[in-house]
């Protein structure tokens, strides 16, 4: 894993979506020591429109509520389920939640500040992955837009791909844009007349 690893959880918040019982109790209890703000909220008192604000969330499993999914809020936070039953159903809505992390019922102390370290940093780094994979999308789709300007370039100037490539290169440098928006510029719709006959001067034919 790239970068230090979070450790420390100090002033953290953390929200527990659990009912009333020993579980929770021994969950808020942990957290505590731990240095967490913990925000205690019974599944069934789910707000209809929202999820309170934190920055790792921590719900039952067993209960078959909806929890909203962060992401669906423009958020994404590290999620932890607690598990009593390991039942297909139960670990189909773990998975749908997209969880980082897990705490098997009966709860104690032992588990819970692992499940912490997994979560938080597991989840920083699948944000990362999935930004690193996002960029290398832009720039596999600018490349193939950079193709497709050169393809236009020859065809309309009779030229060959290296000069066709320079000359957009050199079109980019002298308009001060990346090369992708050059291309864009030339995949558009070409008016007829004089910005074609200005393309032509500058790509060095009459």
């Amino acid at each position: 894993m790239k970068g230090a690893i979070t450790t420390n959880f100090r002033g953290i918040r953390a929200l527990v979506m659990h009912g009333d019982d020993v579980n929770r109790d021994t969950l808020v209890n942990v957290l505590g020591r731990l240095g967490l703000d913990v925000t205690v909220l019974a599944p069934d008192a789910l707000p209809a429109d929202s999820l309170p604000h934190c920055d790792v969330l921590l719900f039952d499993a067993d209960e078959n509520v909806l929890v909203p999914c962060p992401s669906s809020q423009g958020t994404d936070i590290p999620t932890i389920a607690l598990i009593g039953h390991e039942t297909p159903s139960r670990l189909a809505r773990v998975l749908g939640r997209r969880c980082d992390s897990h705490i098997l019922k009966p709860i104690r102390s032992m588990g819970v500040f692992t499940a912490l370290i997994l979560a938080v940093n597991g989840h920083r780094q699948r944000l990362r992955s999935e930004r690193e994979l996002d960029a290398l999308r832009q720039r596999l789709s600018g490349r193939r837009e950079v193709m497709k300007a050169v393809l236009r370039l020859m065809s309309l100037f009779g030229i060959d791909e290296d000069t066709a490539y320079e000359r957009l290169r050199q079109e980019a440098m002298d308009r001060r844009v990346p090369i992708e928006d050059a291309a864009r510029d030339w995949l558009g719709p070409l008016p007829a007349g004089g910005r074609i006959r200005e393309r032509k001067r500058m790509s060095g034919k009459a």
